[in-house]
């Protein structure tokens, strides 16, 4: 109910799954046990959100005294820094986002006083997944100390002296990918690079899951005999704790890590671990180890993926491999078979982007498939690299690398192959979607045909009705932060974009719209007031995808000396039959959209149709004015 915003949605949801418990309970089927969990998942959400979520964010606009543990130092600028602390919070535990004018090292207990706020809905479920709810500022330390080394600050000192390794040795973008995909450190990848993962459906890989326990479990197990069937099964066994404090506690990580545990297991007792088995336990296990699991959507798109690739799939494949002529079986059936389980990948995992993302790369299948074993080359020599230490386990790694960035790069900037899903009900079709192919996947050959062609025509018009809806888009959308901020202006799959104030900050945001949207490229870039920050943000939307002009200042012009850059000065912007100016205009008020620079204390009278600023506070608004940080799907039709 999180993921789709409760409500409607919600009841919905708890009505299919109480209609299924009750049909197959009388029909007496087994998947009756599946509709129950169903319906059991659905309570437990709501109660947790309720009973749990809600009073934390009730302390969203208070200040309070309260004991912090520093878990992790995020951004640090001189003494000043971002930082992940856990709380308690009227009984509840839970992580904070929060800023501090002085250094707290890690694993400092202090006594501070906080000012609380609500999580910026930009990044609203990123700090779901690091289990924050809140963010806010530390105004005062009263006292602080270190509270001892616990057993995850020896394992961070395990993984950073492994990644030390890796920046010692591997050099430029083959790092940065390298820390992304082997250590799940996607902060370091420069703006084009993650657009281009996302648009190449590859974005995945940058977050830790089993394949990088399996990898590294069997780059251990090949320097221990096949003979020694015991010692290989407790280094199994040992593999899934290290691995989860090595690569962190994350809800993904949990997911992996008790699946690997209970394969391991399996072993043990001599018996072949069923993934459908195994998923369901795990899924039952972790949220009663991590409650915040319930509401984060990279443990749905984890489970979901899981299914897909090795529930879903497997099944799928195996019944579209009858109808291979026997002669072309030998070579045809593995090749179908990798292509379908990537595929179902996508698709299970489809509603959760449909709904978060509003997109899905229709690339991800074969992007994945080509990937794989590159990245489980990397991983493997990466893991002998930190072990040994030895540079010329660096040189695989990079080659591996390097050829993951041509193809990622290359794939990246087919934009078109971005499939838009913002529109209402996106993620309803992409349900239907996945439980089609999931029906087929258990169906009889005979059904199996049928659900098989619906599956078909359904992805066929669903792609078919975004396209229409893509080129019929003529909107005005906003992005923004606390210093600038950007008006895009939609027609069909091309867009005008207008900056206000320096643009520094703002490629990625208008990139992820413009996905978003199914826009290609930028006929039009006005960015009269650019400084250097933002001069270098319309380098990486250059970058990113192609723009036919920009019309900015000289500083701009002298930095972007490849681009059709035109001078110019205030005059008003138009575009989709608009006009748009900044804020610090002299003409501001003829404009028929009037968008600040950024953040702004006091909100002031405008006689333009629409003035857009933003800010994390609600103020009392005229008639005229929105605060497109607060109502992020803001948009003005055209």
């Amino acid at each position: 109910m999180v993921y789709f915003g409760g409500g409607v949605s919600g009841a919905l949801f708890f009505a299919a799954a109480a209609a299924a418990f009750i049909f197959l309970s009388v029909k007496r089927k087994k998947t009756a046990l599946c509709a129950a969990g169903a319906l059991f998942g659905i309570v437990l959400m709501f109660a947790y959100t309720r009973l749990y979520l809600d009073p934390i964010r009730d302390y969203a606009g208070k200040t309070l005294n309260a004991q912090i543990q520093v878990l992790k130092i995020t951004e640090r600028s001189g003494q000043s820094e971002e930082l992940i602390a856990k709380v308690n919070l009227g009984g509840r535990t839970t992580k904070l986002r929060l800023s501090c004018a002085e250094a707290l090292p890690d694993d400092h207990i202090a006594d501070v006083t906080i000012e609380l706020e609500a999580a910026d809905n930009d990044n609203f479920v990123q700090d779901l997944s690091d289990g924050i709810l809140l963010s806010g500022e530390i105004t005062e330390i009263c006292s602080a100390e270190y509270a001892g080394a616990s057993i995850y600050s020896v394992f961070r000192v395990i993984h950073d002296s492994f990644y030390g390794r890796l920046a010692e040795n591997v050099f430029g973008e083959s790092r940065e990918f390298a820390a992304a995909m082997l250590f799940g450190d996607d902060d370091k990848l420069s703006a084009k690079n993650a657009e281009y993962l996302r648009v190449s459906g590859a974005a995945h890989y940058t977050a830790v899951s089993g394949a990088h326990f399996a990898v590294l479990a069997a780059a251990l197990l090949i320097l221990i005999p096949q003979t020694r069937r015991k010692t290989r099964i407790t280094v199994s066994l040992m593999f899934a704790p290290a691995g989860l404090l090595f690569y962190g506690i994350s809800p993904s990580v949990l997911r992996a890590s008790v699946m690997f545990l209970l394969y391991s297991t399996g072993m043990l007792l001599h018996r072949k671990s069923d993934p459908l088995n195994s998923l369901c336990i795990a899924v039952t296990v972790i949220p009663i180890l991590s409650p915040l699991t319930i509401v984060d959507a990279g443990f749905a798109m984890s489970v979901l993926g899981v299914f897909g690739v090795g529930v879903a799939g497997p099944a799928f494949s195996e019944k579209l491999c009858e109808f291979i002529p026997d002669k072309a079986k030998s070579v045809l059936s593995p090749i179908t078979t990798a292509l379908i389980c990537s595929a179902c990948a996508v698709i299970c995992t489809a509603p959760i982007s449909a709904a978060l993302f509003k997109s899905v790369s229709l690339l991800g299948a074969v992007t994945s498939l080509v990937l794989a074993p590159l990245i489980a080359a990397a991983m493997t020599f990466m893991l002998l690299l930190g072990v040994t230490q030895a540079p010329l386990f660096a040189v695989p790694i990079d080659w591996s690398m390097k050829l993951s960035t041509f193809i990622i790069r290359t794939l990246g900037k087919l934009r078109a192959m971005s499939l838009s899903l913002d529109f209402a009900g996106s993620w309803v079709l992409m349900v239907l979607l996945a439980l089609t192919i999931t029906f087929c996947a258990f169906a009889d050959l005979k059904r199996f045909a049928l659900f098989g062609k619906i599956a078909a025509g359904m992805a066929a018009a669903i792609i078919a009705l975004s396209s229409v809806i893509v080129l019929n888009r003529h909107e005005v959308r906003f992005v923004g932060n606390t210093y600038t901020s950007a008006a895009i202006v939609f027609d069909g799959r091309s867009a005008a974009v207008f900056i206000s104030g320096g643009g520094d900050g703002l490629s990625t945001s208008i990139s992820r719209v413009m996905r978003e949207g199914g826009a290609v490229k930028i006929t039009k870039l006005a960015a009269p007031d650019a400084d250097y920050g933002g001069s270098l943000a319309i380098k990486e939307l250059f970058e990113m995808l192609p723009i036919d002009e920009v019309c900015s200042n000289t500083l701009a012009a002298g930095l972007l000396p490849k681009l059709n850059t035109i001078p110019v000065g205030e005059e008003l912007f138009s575009a989709g039959g608009v006009t748009i100016s900044s804020a610090t205009a002299a003409n501001a008020a003829d404009a028929d959209i009037l968008l600040y620079g950024g953040n702004m204390d006091k909100v002031t009278e405008s006689s333009a149709e629409v003035a857009v600023y933003f800010s994390k506070k609600e103020y009392a608004l005229p008639e005229n004015f929105h605060n497109a940080r607060v109502d992020r799907d803001f948009r003005v039709k055209l």
